[in-house]
């Protein structure tokens, strides 16, 4: 754990289940708990306080997933269709407590101190794990040339020369060579360009969602919409989460202030034939802003989980994950579990030249994460493919998108390119 960074003074530990924490829930499904965990532990003043991680409904569903993967285990045989392969009953997300340390202990430096107390308590009875609150960021991204708001617009008003009726009148479309590289202009016209069905999360730096080119395609919360201000009409636990959630400022505001995560936005949803700025990867689509980054690009495991269950809860079918991490935390992987059950995920593999097997990088790793690979050098790489998986738990990058020069929208309307699987992954999504 020592070569990985993680947020100083915290510790995310499981109990096991079947210890009585006194849970209870609150009318928004928010859990509390009146355990002593501190006490528990032996850990006395260390902690200074403690806060339970998920949410009841989350909780419940990975009960109710878990009891699921028993019965089934329980009825396969030696010669059942998957050759006698047994899948491993997964973690609940119940008893899981996020621990704030007092002064002194880790609350600085801090690193030492965490491991220490955490080699102290994770093998104690009832102690499912015990790990740091791991750091994630946002991939590395090369910075090409700005088009501003009016440049764009003054773009606009050149009408295409292409003929071909498919095409988009978007002026930026023929800079888009992501689009054409993947023939997704043909699916347009075979398929469909979306019909509004799809929400996709995105959990990232936020989303300039009055980008003229994104506006229409904001998911919209209508419960909070339409009802009453400073209320939790919906009762999810969040008040006016009319566009998503700011998981780094606690409000309802997720806007971008770094660039990132707009940029990726743009390129899974902006708004197709609007004769401004580009198309996305599908012109009629929801797009679910969930801050779960600083405008340094960092954010940490506690949040991401909890940005992974708002999507989740709030009705995200495709959650898009253009980050990553070579420390595997277990409180991030249960909340993706999870959200497997009724999300797609998918998820960048990084920019580091890296092969899976040497380091790979989470979440895009997992076996049920669709991890994106862009085909150019920088890119991390699955060295046995994208089918099969030498490694006992089925680690795999299954996917390539052109990830290099990828032209989107940024802040305050304009649009640039930037080169990373950061812009691989919003493709596929």
């Amino acid at each position: 754990m020592a070569q990985f960074d993680f947020v100083p003074g915290e510790i995310i530990v499981k109990l096991s289940d079947d210890i009585d924490t006194q849970m209870t829930y609150a009318a928004d499904g928010r859990a509390t708990s009146d355990f002593d965990i501190a006490g528990y532990l032996e850990l006395g003043t260390a902690v200074l306080s403690s806060k339970v991680m998920f949410h009841q409904r989350s909780i419940a569903s990975s009960v109710v997933n878990a009891e699921r993967v028993r019965r089934q285990n329980a009825s396969r045989s030696a010669n059942n269709p998957n050759n006698g392969y047994i899948p491993e009953v997964p973690l609940t997300m119940k008893n899981i407590f996020v621990l704030k340390l007092s002064q002194g202990q880790g609350q600085t430096q801090g690193q030492g101190d965490v491991l220490t107390l955490i080699n102290q308590i994770k093998d104690r009875p009832g102690v499912v794990y015990a790990e740091p609150n791991y750091n994630f960021h946002v991939d590395d991204f090369k910075l090409g040339e700005v088009i501003t708001r009016e440049e764009a617009q003054a773009m606009a008003s050149t009408p295409s020369t292409i003929l071909n009726p498919l095409t988009p009148n978007d002026p930026l479309f023929g800079q888009q060579s992501n689009i054409t590289a993947t023939n997704i202009d043909d699916v347009w016209g075979d398929y469909t360009t979306g019909d509004g069905s799809q929400v996709i999360a995105i959990l990232d730096t936020g989303v300039d969602y009055t980008h003229p080119d994104l506006e229409a395609n904001i998911w919209i919360n209508e419960a909070e919409l339409n009802g009453v201000a400073d209320f939790d009409d919906d009762g999810n636990g969040y008040i006016d989460d009319i566009r998503g959630w700011d998981f780094i400022n606690i409000d309802n505001a997720p806007l971008d202030d770094n660039m990132h995560g707009t940029h990726v936005a743009g390129i899974a949803g902006a708004v197709g034939d609007n004769g401004i700025g580009i198309a996305g990867a599908a012109w009629n689509v929801k797009l679910m802003p969930i801050k779960v980054f600083q405008s340094t690009g960092q954010g940490n495991s506690t949040t991401i989980a909890a940005g992974v269950e708002y999507a989740s809860s709030n009705g995200a079918t495709i959650i898009n994950m253009s980050f990553g991490s070579y420390a595997e935390s277990s409180t991030l992987k249960l909340a993706l579990e999870n959200a497997y059950a009724t999300a797609i995920l998918v998820a960048a593999a990084g920019n580091n030249s890296i092969a899976i097997g040497f380091a790979p990088l989470y979440p895009g790793a997992y076996s049920y994460v669709l991890g994106v690979e862009d085909a150019a050098n920088y890119s991390n790489f699955d060295n046995d493919g994208p089918i099969y998986s030498g490694y006992l738990t089925l680690l795999n990058y299954e996917l390539i998108a052109p990830g290099t020069a990828i032209m989107s929208t940024i802040p305050g309307g304009g649009y640039n390119t930037l080169t990373g699987t950061s812009m691989s992954t919003p493709l596929v999504a």
